[in-house]
């Protein structure tokens, strides 16, 4: 039997709204507009992940399209945009972070674009699907080239730490850019966000992300990807895609119907939906660029960058006058590989390296019956007063002690070997250290001679592996001590306590017709500094020139000779 009270709380239920708390952000374009003002403004990181999930709940539910819905997630991603740069700068800014907080600001921020992308993809999908039947049809450029632009970024992000495309990328990357050209809207000049410097079409937007991979090796620094994606947006006008393929003028292509990014023009094959492009104006552009760097212009002047350094700006853009060269003018290797099995050692970091020469080079303290006499040995000298040669015999048949690895030292296997350099497959997961530019002492497992190796290109094969690519110097190292002529100026009672006098222990690389360098920590560089060399015969005193090269923790400096 249904009481009254039953009754009367059966007809509350229904005039109460389902699915939704009435304190859901959700519910409402105005709660959700009112919910993102309550976020913290001083924790970026906090209000970013609420946003996320935010996105999260929007992409993973299950009503369907609303003008709400649509103003709800293009608010979100709006508001987003500030966090997500903040927690981009600071990724960028801090190299050396540990490696729990690398994950988690990269997870952060790729987590972040994988809903945006994936939000929009679905809405460029479905909107598509019914066009002509839905009345925001007029919206579906914009959120079409908001979705490009996203994947855009996913893939950048996943070349910043060394992965390969996955999750089919490219092929819903492709698709976006189909459903423009097939709309006719790919080349409609459009402000992406209200803050945007300047505007961009589809098809240019599509163009920069398949340029950023062509520069993609795995040899640059998350930085210099960084730099490069700045670099693209003004040189949208340069690149235009094209149908039909014109031998004469065309370097590029991209298959619009395979998991993949660009490729150099080999053979055309007309049965597959191929896009080509010419790099002839950029390629100009560039030697330009490079001219005026050369003359001393500063990068800012040249529409670079501000804050950049010109050493840098040449650096990466002799880089990419090789890889967007056309086939006939591409980068070629300078050796060819072997492919082989070799146990080496491996030594990272110009301290470490430094203690395997001062180890390497030190009087063997071992001696061939071990660091202590036997018992028999003992008992020999107590009777005899000496050791017998029935003893001897008997310990000379016993194998030598193997010496103690030090814990400096790591074994790998190397999988190809080049007069330049190695190519390895290594474990990772605890190899915080393992980035492109990292400097390392490199030694056969059974030779005596270490030699200096520098890490050129790295690519994760999964979460515990990754393929490491090392140039090895010519120039065999030596340890060279460095001493500061003149003090610090900085005493206490008349005492030079600074520690400017200490001497800095050094690598140094002798060179062909005396163009030798010295490998130092940065921190000790100072452009024409003088210092006296302990170490080298040929040298007793020396000055600092220009940097040859530099990375984390190290710098390879030129050399000038000093009169004693």
């Amino acid at each position: 039997m249904i009481t009254l009270a039953d009754k009367f709380t059966s007809q509350l239920s229904r005039l109460m709204p389902f699915g939704k708390r009435n304190d859901d952000p959700l519910s409402s374009l105005k709660s959700a507009s009112h919910w993102l003002e309550t976020l913290p403004l001083g924790d970026a990181f906090k209000s970013q992940q609420a946003i996320c999930g935010a996105l999260k709940r929007l992409n993973e539910s299950s009503t369907h399209l609303t003008k709400d819905r649509l103003a709800m997630f293009m608010l979100l991603d709006e508001k987003a945009r500030d966090l997500q740069d903040t927690l981009v700068r600071q990724y960028l800014r801090n190299p050396r972070m540990s490696r729990p907080v690398e994950s988690q600001l990269w997870h952060a921020v790729y987590g972040m674009y994988w809903e945006v992308a994936r939000g929009y993809h679905s809405l460029v999908l479905h909107l598509s699907h019914e066009a002509g039947k839905n009345p925001r049809d007029e919206q579906i450029p914009l959120i079409t080239l908001r979705a490009i632009r996203t994947f855009g970024q996913l893939l950048k992000w996943r070349a910043i730490r060394y992965l390969p495309a996955g999750e089919k990328l490219w092929l819903r990357l492709h698709n976006l850019y189909r459903i423009a050209e097939t709309e006719g809207f790919h080349r409609r000049t459009q402000r992406v966000y209200a803050d945007d410097a300047s505007d961009c079409n589809c098809e240019t937007a599509y163009l920069h992300i398949l340029m950023l991979n062509l520069a993609n090796t795995g040899t640059l620094y998350p930085k210099q990807l960084d730099l490069l994606d700045r670099w693209l947006c003004g040189w949208h006008t340069m690149l235009q895609l094209d149908r039909d393929y014109d031998p004469g003028t065309h370097s590029f292509s991209v298959d619009l119907s395979a998991d993949h990014g660009p490729r150099r023009v080999r053979k055309q094959d007309s049965d597959k939906p191929l896009r080509f492009w010419a790099t002839a104006v950029l390629l100009q552009k560039l030697d330009d660029l490079h001219a005026d760097l050369q003359k001393g212009l500063p990068p800012a002047q040249l529409g670079l960058t501000v804050n950049g350094r010109a050493s840098e700006s040449l650096e990466l853009i002799e880089f990419l006058q090789h890889q967007w060269a056309p086939l006939a003018a591409r980068e070629q290797r300078r050796a060819p590989r072997e492919t082989i099995k070799r146990l080496v050692d491996v030594a990272h970091g110009i301290n470490a390296i430094v203690g395997q020469l001062k180890a390497a080079d030190a009087p063997a303290k071992v001696s061939p019956y071990g660091t202590g006499l036997s018992y028999n040995e003992a008992d020999d000298v107590q009777v005899y007063g000496f050791i017998t040669d029935r003893t001897r015999e008997r310990v000379s048949h016993m194998q030598l002690p193997t010496p103690v690895n030090s814990p400096d030292v790591e074994r790998w296997v190397m999988h190809d070997e080049s007069e330049c350099g190695y190519g390895a497959i290594v474990e990772s997961r605890d190899k915080d250290w393992l980035r492109v530019g990292a400097l390392i002492g490199i030694k056969s497992h059974d030779a005596s001679q270490w030699k200096i190796g520098i890490v050129r290109r790295l690519s994760r094969v999964n979460d515990d592996t990754s393929s490491v690519g090392i140039e090895t110097l010519v120039e065999p190292p030596r340890l060279t001590m460095l001493y500061v002529t003149r003090t610090s100026g900085y005493t206490v009672n008349g005492l030079d306590n600074s520690g400017a006098t200490l001497p800095h222990a050094s690598l140094w690389l002798a060179g062909d017709n005396g163009a030798d360098s010295v490998i130092i920590d940065p921190v000790h560089f100072t452009p024409g500094k003088v210092l006296q060399v302990h170490g080298t015969p040929e040298r007793k005193f020396i000055a600092l020139g220009n940097p040859l090269e530099h990375s984390e923790g190290w710098m390879r400096v030129a050399v000038d000779p000093v009169n004693s």
